[in-house]
C-alpha cells in the first residue's frame, strides 16, 4: 500500500477525525497539490467554527475561491456504487463538500420500490463506507416501509447527517417518525432533514427518539403545530440543538409557540423559510429569549413586509453576526429600520439579495456608521441611486469589506433607471476597500471608463469579479485582462457584454492564470475562437 492509499485509508477509517485528514492535508501539499491541502483545511475549520467567529466570513470566501479552482483543475473520481446509490464524481465531486470530501450518498426510490431494493442498498452502502469517508445518507421518495427496512439493517449505525423525503404527501408521517425514532441504529445521529409534513402525531412518536447527539435538526413546518411544537420542546435532545430550520408555510400558531419555547442554550443557527406568519407573530420575535447565542438568522421566500421586518430587527434577546433575508418582501424603511437594530454593529454577514430593497432604503443602509464589522454586503436587485452609491463609497464603517454583491436582473431596468457609466466611474474611484476579494456589478451600467479604476492596485486583492452585461468595450475587456493587479483573479463573468476579438488573450493560459470560472455566453464569438477558449478548463461560452 502506497502512502497516499495508506492516508486515505485511515481517514475512511476514522471519517468522524480530522486529524487523518490534515496529516493527509500535508501530504498533499508536500506532494505539489496545495488547493487539495487547503480545501481540506479550510473545511475542518469551517466545520468547527461557529458563525460568530471573527474568520468566519474569510473562511466562507476561500472555501467557494478552492472549490471553483479544483472544480476547472482538479477532476475527482468518478465512483459507482450498486442499487442506486450515488456520489457526486468528476466535476462535480467539489460542488458539495464537507471537510473535504463530498458531503453526502443518495439514493432515489423513484424507480426503485419495494423492501428488496432497499436491502440491496444497504449492501451498497456497506461498500461506500469501505471507500469514501461519507458518513450522510439522502434517501428521497422512499415509502414508510422502504425506510423501516433501511434503518433495521446495522450499516445505518454508520450514518451521522440523514435527509429523508417521503415519495408522496399521502404517506403517513407518524408512521415514519416512529420508525426513526425507534431505531436503536441512529441513536447517534448528530444532523437531521424530515422532508416531509410533521403532524401532532409525528412529533409524539419523535419525543422517544434517543438522540442525544443529535445538534441540527430541519423539518418541513406545512402541518407542524403549536401542541407539536411544544412537544418536541419537552425532550431534552430538542433543547440541545445547536441548529433548527423550519420551512414551508408554518402557521401563526407554531411560529408565536417557537419564540416563546424555553432557551436553547446552544442554539447558534435559526432558519425560517417560506413563511407569510402574520405581525402578531414577529411582535412575539422581537420580545423573544428563546435563543440568547442566535448568531445566524436565515430566512428564505418569508413575507417580512407591514412591520414584519421593522419588528425583526428590533429584537434584543441575541446578537447576530449573520442576517439573510433572501427574496423575502420588505416595505419602504426597512433600511432605516436595521441600521437601528441593537446589533447592526455587530453584523459580519448581510445578504438582502432579491428583497428589491428601495432606493431610499438602500442610502438608509450604506450610510450607516454601525457596520465597522462588515464583512459580506449582498444587496442583488436594490435599487440604487447616485446618492446610495455615493454613499456606500464613502461610508468609512465599510472599510473592512471583503464581498460586495450589486448585481441585479438582466430583465429588470427598475435597479438601474437613475444610474449612469459615469456613477459607476466616480464610485470605483472613491472606494477604499484593500480587502476587497469578490465584487459583483452584473447588469449595471459600469460602462468601459470604469475599468481604469477596477485594474487600479487599490482592487488588486480581488479574486472573484462579476462584469456580465455591463457595457463594456473591447479595448476596455483588453486592458482588464492583461491588468497585473487582476492577475490572481479565479472567477471573472463577462457575459453578455458584445465581446469577441477581445477575448482571443484568453485563449492564452499566461493571462490570468488562476482563473477557473468564466462565463461568456452571450457574446458574439466566432466559432473558431469559441472553440479555442472551451478548451481551456473553467470557461463557458
Amino acid at each position: 500500500m502506497s502512502d497516499h492509499e495508506a492516508l486515505l485509508a485511515a481517514i475512511i477509517a476514522n471519517p468522524e477525525n480530522d486529524t487523518p485528514r490534515l496529516i493527509y492535508a500535508d501530504w498533499l501539499e508536500e506532494n505539489g497539490r496545495a488547493e487539495e491541502a487547503e480545501f481540506i483545511r479550510v473545511q475542518c475549520h469551517l466545520a468547527a467554527l461557529l458563525p460568530d467567529a471573527a474568520e468566519y466570513p474569510e473562511l466562507v470566501e476561500r472555501d467557494e475561491e478552492l472549490r471553483l479552482w479544483l472544480t476547472a483543475h482538479v477532476p475527482g473520481p468518478r465512483l459507482a456504487f450498486p442499487a442506486g446509490l450515488a456520489i457526486d464524481g468528476g466535476t462535480h465531486w467539489w460542488r458539495h463538500c464537507r471537510r473535504g470530501f463530498p458531503a453526502y450518498l443518495s439514493f432515489d426510490g423513484t424507480e426503485r420500490p419495494g423492501t428488496r431494493s432497499i436491502r440491496r442498498l444497504a449492501a451498497a452502502l456497506e461498500q461506500a463506507f469501505q471507500v469514501v469517508p461519507v458518513r450522510w445518507l439522502v434517501v428521497n421518495h422512499v415509502t414508510v416501509s422502504q425506510l423501516a427496512a433501511l434503518v433495521r439493517h446495522p450499516v445505518i449505525a454508520g450514518v451521522t447527517h440523514l435527509t429523508v423525503q417521503l415519495a408522496d404527501a399521502t404517506e403517513i408521517s407518524h408512521e415514519a417518525a416512529r420508525v426513526l425514532a425507534q431505531c436503536r441504529h441512529l441513536q447517534h445521529l448528530r444532523w437531521l432533514r424530515l422532508a416531509f409534513s410533521l403532524s401532532e402525531a409525528a412529533c409524539a412518536e419523535l419525543r422517544a427518539a434517543p438522540w442525544r447527539d443529535l445538534a441540527t435538526l430541519l423539518v418541513d413546518g406545512d402541518q407542524l403545530t403549536a401542541a407539536g411544537l411544544a412537544a418536541l420542546a419537552g425532550t431534552e435532545w430538542f433543547h440541545q440543538l445547536h441548529e433548527l430550520g423550519l420551512f414551508h408555510n408554518y402557521n401563526e400558531e407554531t411560529f408565536g409557540q417557537l419564540v416563546q419555547l424555553p432557551a436553547f442554550p446552544r442554539l447558534h443557527t435559526l432558519y425560517l423559510f417560506n413563511s407569510d406568519a402574520p405581525i402578531g407573530s414577529w411582535e412575539l420575535f422581537a420580545k423573544t429569549r428563546s435563543f440568547p447565542r442566535l448568531a445566524a438568522l436565515l430566512l428564505h421566500e418569508s413575507d417580512l413586509s407591514d412591520g414584519r421586518w421593522e419588528n425583526l430587527v428590533r429584537a434584543d434577546g441575541f446578537t447576530l453576526r449573520l442576517l439573510q433575508a433572501v427574496d423575502c418582501p420588505l416595505s419602504l424603511g426597512a433600511g432605516a429600520a436595521l441600521a437601528a437594530a441593537p446589533w447592526a454593529g455587530t453584523l459580519r454577514i448581510l445578504n438582502l439579495a432579491g428583497s428589491w430593497l428601495s432606493s431610499p432604503d438602500v442610502y438608509a443602509l450604506v450610510k450607516c456608521r454601525k457596520f465597522g464589522q462588515l464583512r459580506h454586503l449582498l444587496l442583488a436587485d436594490a435599487t440604487f441611486s447616485p446618492r446610495s452609491l455615493a454613499a456606500l463609497a464613502a461610508n468609512p464603517a465599510l472599510g473592512g469589506l471583503r464581498l460586495l454583491d450589486i448585481h441585479t436582473s438582466p430583465h429588470s431596468q427598475q435597479p438601474n433607471r437613475a444610474l449612469t457609466p459615469q456613477d459607476f466611474d466616480q464610485f470605483l474611484a472613491s472606494v477604499k476597500w484593500p480587502e476587497l476579494r469578490y465584487l459583483d456589478l452584473s447588469c449595471r451600467p459600469v460602462g468601459p471608463k470604469a475599468v481604469r479604476h477596477l485594474i487600479h492596485p487599490k482592487f488588486s486583492s480581488l479574486r472573484r469579479l462579476g462584469l456580465n452585461n455591463c457595457r463594456l468595450t473591447e479595448a476596455a475587456v483588453k486592458k482588464l485582462l492583461t491588468a497585473p493587479t487582476l492577475s490572481q483573479l479565479i472567477e471573472l463573468g463577462l457575459r453578455d457584454n458584445r465581446l469577441s476579438h477581445s477575448l482571443e488573450l484568453l485563449t492564452d493560459r499566461a493571462v490570468l492564470p488562476r482563473l477557473s470560472a468564466c462565463s461568456l455566453v452571450g457574446n458574439p464569438l466566432p466559432r473558431p475562437l469559441a472553440r479555442k477558449l472551451r478548451r481551456r478548463p473553467g470557461v463557458y461560452v
